[in-house]
């Protein structure tokens, strides 16, 4: 798929009528990082999935992009205050982020509102998002540099010991003077604020008590045509014939039985529950876990080579902090906690782009029971119709005998087309509805 890392993407702001920070700031300026390709997706991934790829190597990128640009110049008054929304494109590695001589106060990570707390650097991962408030120096009329480095670190915070490179930086300004000078920013070393130490605005204690826990393993793995996978449990998500949502519909009684669903890595949410979500990142790399539908709790997040989780209650945040995405370190893991009160098919993945087309995504199913004979807009069904996909039955279209696997599909094919999952040649990041048949022409250009 890898549209949005090709282009198709763009900054979307809702104004909360009822924002607690209101009135604190006095403009909004907007923000964007990214990495950046010289090649297209559809390049990229069919070199990564390669037999010969047995170190699981990503494409790395190019370079960086600061609003779609080599860096951008901001007009600053010294005596105004602004909140800032940064958001990260990128498709692989995260950006580090420092202000010459300013401070940043964090007010929102991820649209969730936090204690107001201040940063002198931050670590933006892959699909996050912080909402900073910058106010200007009144005395020192000139401009000022921000300086940000792409992380393509295993871990960035070197621990164990381990060769630490920024190779892509970019630099933008804080424009107060535009005939003065314009400096560079020097950072010596990178230490972000760790997000873990943010706490929900609301107070918001942990919610319980725990109904289910789930806990997913993440590896790489080896698919039955040698193919390089990410793996949730030792499964890689095998997109199915008929869309997950549409098979939550269809299948009765019988929705709430993983079975149905095929090898989308389903786990199935009980209405009202409150959920534990476990992830042990197995790997010796940082990654980025993102969940839709949801706003998580972020309960724990370890250092580096604190390994799986054990199953014992650390001390936990009395009012912690709720995002959508996580960066979790390398041997290590996370305990995040959701509420099931948002019926529907919701997927949870790593948001480095390379490791969804390798199948690191779990189908989160939340109350099937309500679900059952829903309608969807014809519209959706016309796409299917289009796309010859199905639209009923257990993952293989079954109506008559939706337990009767023997037709899923169950091995990744060979053959990457970029298509939209569930036609001839389906993908792993796919959609849990029928996605218009339409193809996005390439909408940035090169920047060497």
């Amino acid at each position: 798929m890898g549209q949005y890392p090709d282009g198709l993407r763009g900054p979307f702001i809702v104004h909360d009528p009822n924002d607690p920070y209101a009135g604190k700031y006095d403009e909004e300026i907007v923000l964007t990082v990214s990495d950046w390709y010289h090649d297209q997706s559809l390049t990229l991934v069919r070199n990564m999935l390669e037999s010969s790829n047995t170190q699981f190597l990503p494409p790395f990128p190019d370079g960086i992009v600061v609003n779609e640009g080599r860096g951008a110049n901001i007009s600053f008054a010294g005596n105004k205050t602004y909140r800032v929304r940064i958001i990260s494109f990128a498709a692989f590695a995260s950006t580090l982020l420092h202000f010459d001589s300013h401070t940043m106060q964090v007010i929102m990570a991820d649209a969730s509102y936090v204690t107001q707390a201040q940063a002198y650097q931050l670590r933006i991962a892959p699909a996050q998002r912080y909402d900073v408030l910058i106010s200007g120096i009144a005395r020192d009329h000139r401009n000022y540099p921000f300086l940000l480095s792409l992380d393509i670190n295993r871990d960035f915070a070197n621990d164990p010991p381990q060769a630490v490179v920024w190779p892509h930086n970019a630099t933008g300004y804080l424009v107060m003077d535009p005939s003065g000078a314009f400096p560079q920013d020097v950072v010596s070393l990178w230490q972000p604020l760790d997000d873990l130490s943010l706490r929900a605005l609301d107070g918001a204690a942990a919610y319980g008590p725990v109904a289910q826990t789930i806990t997913l393993n993440f590896d790489f793995c080896i698919d039955a045509n040698g193919l390089p996978r990410a793996c949730f449990n030792g499964q890689p998500y095998i997109a199915q014939k008929v869309p997950t949502l549409y098979s939550v519909a269809t299948t009765g009684a019988n929705n709430t039985n993983p079975a149905v669903y095929g090898d989308v890595n389903p786990f199935i949410l009980a209405t009202g529950s409150v959920v534990t979500v476990v992830v042990n990142n197995l790997d010796t790399a940082i990654h980025p876990f993102h969940m839709h539908g949801h706003q998580f709790q972020v309960l724990d997040r370890p250092a580096s080579n604190a390994g799986v989780w054990g199953g014992h209650n650390r001390t936990f945040p009395a009012s912690p902090m709720r995002r959508d995405t996580i960066s979790i370190n390398p041997n290590s893991y996370a305990v995040l906690r959701i509420q099931i009160t948002n019926p529907g098919v919701f997927l949870f993945h790593c948001h480095i782009e390379w490791h969804v087309e390798m199948g690191l995504t779990a189908t989160l199913i939340q109350s099937p029971e309500l679900l059952r004979n829903a309608s969807f807009p014809q519209d959706h069904i016309d796409n299917c119709i289009k796309q010859g996909i199905p639209y009923q039955g257990n993952a293989a279209g079954n109506t008559q005998d939706v337990l009767d696997t023997s037709d899923f599909v169950t091995v990744p094919p060979t053959t990457y087309t970029g298509l939209p999952a569930n036609t001839a040649s389906a993908l792993y990041s796919a959609p849990t509805d029928c996605p218009a048949p339409l193809r996005a022409r390439r909408v940035r250009r090169r920047l060497d």
